[in-house]
């Protein structure tokens, strides 16, 4: 049950600045705690109700913080920060402000840098540049500074910038926010974040400031790296994202990618698979495949897309096999429905499977789906990936629609005609 008003006052009165606002960001896991143990399930709506109750315990907390006539050094960050969870930009914008300016407050700190880092994005938002580059330059020049708190700053300045149409600016900051994205390590993410969203993210933010400022040629030369990053990486998701969004430019993006590989611009090595089991192919690793052009195909037993370009796989093994084509069907144990219970009862049901869809090439068959699945950014099944003969991704194909088989088909006969390294 959530706590009433009177209680949750008369508690307060005896907190201390932090105790009150780590109250405040705790509510919600404390919340969710209390219902399931109820029972309660915590649906949309539930979820949406928890929200709002911590707006408003962060609203009283902070009148509860306001009206000390006794302060300590950090009340007014806390307060800026309870009124931040308040959704009162305005009044945790003036707390912070005054924290910051404070000629006590601390230079360096996380404390210092998190107040930095609100005063300079609500600044931004509220079109106050000239404040938010100070805040912005002060947060630069102190310490800690992690690559993905840069990110976040560049991009939020970059989506100011560009409401404003300060189109120059915007992709000064967007460029910024690339350039940091590029550079996080998985080390640099918070939990739940996902490297190739960020870079996609910032990616297109920059082409987006750069095709409104008139940069067009900036522009598309911004989402042909992206594209290549996408093959570097290597991310499905990454690829996706990007031919969603530019769905009308997917085939000038195609020729600008290719024409970069075939110059060395795009060499980055795959991931070597991680397999429990191989079904009717040697254990072969891809850096020894170096020479061939290989085709990795992500698929389940239980994907009907999957399935249906089998037949077109096996025509391209048979067409294409003395030319140096492998093909490597890649799955899990895990997520395989077939076979029942157990590791042997599953591989039992794969090795019927490959017989009874007349597969020719081989299978490489993993523990669980966390062993290749993440490494190649795969979200959708199926996914091709289709490495050349130095070892380079030249292409991801996502789902097996006519058009993307046609695509994959096309890169293969090519490929095949390059020369070996």
């Amino acid at each position: 049950m959530a706590v009433a008003p009177a209680t949750t006052s008369a508690r307060q009165s005896t907190q201390s600045a932090s105790e009150l606002f780590k109250a405040v960001e705790q509510y919600p896991q404390r919340r969710r705690e209390e219902l399931r143990a109820q029972g309660k399930r915590i649906d949309r709506e539930t979820g949406e109700r928890i929200a709002r109750e911590q707006r408003e315990l962060a609203a009283r907390s902070a009148a509860q913080l306001a009206a000390r006539t006794s302060r300590a050094p950090d009340d007014l960050y806390y307060l800026g920060l309870l009124y931040n969870f308040a959704d009162r930009r305005d009044d945790a914008l003036d707390a912070l402000r005054r924290f910051i300016a404070d000629k006590d407050a601390p230079r360096d700190g996380a404390n210092a840098q998190l107040a930095r880092t609100l005063v300079a994005v609500n600044a931004a938002q509220r079109g106050l540049f000239e404040e938010a580059e100070r805040a912005r330059a002060d947060f630069l020049a102190a310490e800690p500074k992690t690559p993905f708190k840069v990110y976040q700053i560049e991009l939020e300045f970059s989506a100011a910038y560009l409401k404003a149409k300060q189109y120059a600016r915007a992709a000064e900051r967007a460029a910024g926010a690339f350039a940091a994205a590029k550079s996080l390590k998985p080390d640099d993410l918070p939990e739940g974040a996902h490297l190739d969203t960020l870079i996609f993210k910032a990616g297109d933010a920059l082409a987006s400031a750069q095709a409104s400022a008139g940069r067009a040629a900036e522009a598309r030369a911004t989402v042909v790296e992206l594209y290549s990053i996408a093959l570097a990486l290597p991310s499905a998701n990454l690829h996706e994202l990007i031919r969603r969004r530019y769905a009308d430019k997917s085939g000038e993006i195609d020729r600008a990618v290719d024409a970069a590989a075939r110059g060395g611009a795009v060499a980055a090595s795959p991931p070597e698979l991680k397999v429990a089991e191989w079904i009717e192919q040697q254990p072969v690793k891809l850096s020894e495949l170096r020479g061939r052009v290989v085709l990795v195909d992500f698929w389940y037993d239980w994907c009907g897309w999957c399935v249906a370009a089998f037949p077109v796989m096996s025509g391209w093994h048979e067409k294409y096999k003395d030319a140096g084509l492998v093909i490597i069907g890649v799955t899990d144990l895990q997520t395989t429905n077939g076979g029942g219970e157990g590791s042997a009862n599953k591989l039992a049901f794969l090795r019927k499977f490959k017989r009874e869809q007349r597969l020719p090439y081989g299978f490489a068959v993993a523990e669980g789906a966390s062993d290749n699945v993440p490494a190649y950014g795969v979200s959708i099944f199926p996914t091709s990936v289709l490495i050349d003969r130095r070892g380079a991704v030249r292409l991801i194909s996502v789902g097996g629609s006519p058009p993307e088989l046609k695509r994959v088909g096309e890169m293969i006969d090519r490929l095949v005609k390059e020369p070996a390294p």
